[in-house]
């Protein structure tokens, strides 16, 4: 049975220049048709004045809901909370899981206010609160950082296919076609023509010093570089207007991560700064700390994550973000071929991919990241493909960031004979300390 079904609930169909209300009355009764308010202060306003009256009228307080609609829904959201309104956000699937209650199809911003309403106030639904401004406020600066990194990403596909067809075997010269070096060399010598013009000893010292490695290494590079360029000369002439392109995309490039190298800055201060809740910057702090997990990915984990203590199991958690199996199951045919669900948040799947990869590796001694997880995906790469196995890793990697952020203590390398010993020593202590 639904938390609210003796409450005075409305439910908002949000969209981008206005919003549509349905209010229910303790009993269910509709209170008044579905009306339309506009974003705006006027429209803003009109709605808390209806609701005041509806509330002395009822003698209960409204609790309202609206469906998660992106960034649409905040400005609404935050001004009945300022207001000293309780409300509460509902996931989009939840609430498109009611359009076929009614056996017409009917589907208008009217019913869907209404469906809202009713979901929340008959319905068990999960619901969720929206973050401290300041996570919210770092969760969108992290999502442009990614989008950012994106675009980086289609950039740089766009130069390697550009030197593809200019520079013919260019992407042998250098182990980082964009490196600093290699930028380097593209912005004085953007064409093969430029590179055979070049003053060979000019083009070495410009490399020695992008790359910190030496002329005689320089000189190496300098010497392929004039190998190829003799061999890109056989190409279509017309191809030498790609040495435009080639400027244009190292532009864009160069302008890219300076932004990204400034919104990292950003979120640096944004942490360090006083208003920002204590207990989150623990939490980044301690994932920072994790073998194989940087800042960037820590600070993702926890904007995307937002209130931790709304989850109540390692199991909730893993489902937040996605990496819990579905089920297929009807009768008496039980599927065994299950992918995980993805119904969490895509941003945090994103980094714990990633975060499972640092932690698999082995550093350049050969000494492995995390020894027991790198010991475990050997294993289950045994009998399993290497995605399925890197998928456990991930899991097993938000049972360790649930623990470290439930106890709030550093992450410490257990084996899992050791953890069962533990788990056996706190278990047995309970009584004793009751």
């Amino acid at each position: 049975m639904s938390a609210f079904i003796n409450d005075f609930v409305v439910g908002i169909d949000v969209s981008s220049e206005f919003s549509v209300v349905a209010m229910l009355e303790p009993s269910g009764t509709p209170i008044r048709k579905p009306f339309r308010i506009d974003h705006t202060p006027a429209g803003f306003n009109k709605l808390l004045d209806i609701l005041k009256k509806e509330e002395e009228r009822l003698n209960r307080k409204p609790i309202y809901f609206v469906e998660s609609t992106g960034i649409f829904h905040l400005p609404l959201f935050f001004f009945l909370k300022s207001n000293d309104l309780k409300g509460f956000v509902l996931n989009p699937l939840s609430v498109h899981s009611t359009k076929n209650f009614d056996l017409r199809k009917v589907k208008n911003d009217s019913k869907d206010a209404e469906s809202i309403a009713r979901l929340a106030k008959y319905q068990q639904v999960k619901c969720s609160l929206v973050p401290e401004p300041q996570i919210l406020a770092l969760r969108m600066m992290v999502r442009e950082y990614y989008a950012l990194s994106d675009m980086l990403t289609v950039m740089k596909n766009r130069l390697s296919t550009d030197l593809y067809l200019l520079f013919p075997g260019y992407a042998g010269v250098f182990a980082n076609p964009f490196g600093k070096a290699s930028l380097e060399l593209l912005r004085i010598c953007p064409s093969p023509q430029h590179v055979i013009d070049a003053e060979p000893d000019s083009l070495a010292v410009s490399i020695a010093a992008s790359s910190r490695k030496g002329l005689a290494w320089a000189y190496k590079k300098v010497n392929l570089l004039l190998e190829i360029s003799q061999l890109a000369l056989s190409m279509p002439m017309s191809f030498s207007i790609l040495s435009n392109k080639i400027r244009l995309h190292l532009d864009g490039i160069q302008n890219l991560q300076n932004s990204l190298d400034g919104l990292l800055l950003q979120l640096r201060e944004m942490i360090a700064a006083p208003e920002f809740p204590q207990k989150e910057r623990l939490y980044i702090d301690l994932l920072d700390r994790m073998p194989g997990c940087g800042f960037l990915t820590a600070v993702t984990i926890i904007a995307e994550m937002g209130d931790f203590s709304r989850f109540k199991s390692p199991k909730a958690f893993t489902a937040f973000f996605g990496i819990d199996p579905s089920v297929n199951q009807s009768g008496k045919f039980n599927g065994d071929r299950n992918r995980i669900s993805k119904r969490g948040t895509k941003f945090g799947r994103r980094v714990l991919f990633t975060l499972a990869l640092a932690s698999i590796r082995t550093s350049r001694k050969g000494d492995p990241i995390n020894a027991i997880l790198r010991d475990y995906y050997l294993k289950k790469c045994e009998t399993k493909k290497k995605k399925v196995a890197l998928v456990a890793v991930m899991h097993k990697l938000l049972h360790y960031i649930f623990a470290v952020l439930r106890d709030e203590k550093p992450f410490v390398f257990r084996s899992p004979q050791d953890h069962q010993s533990w788990r056996h020593s706190q278990n047995s202590a309970a009584p004793d300390a009751a």
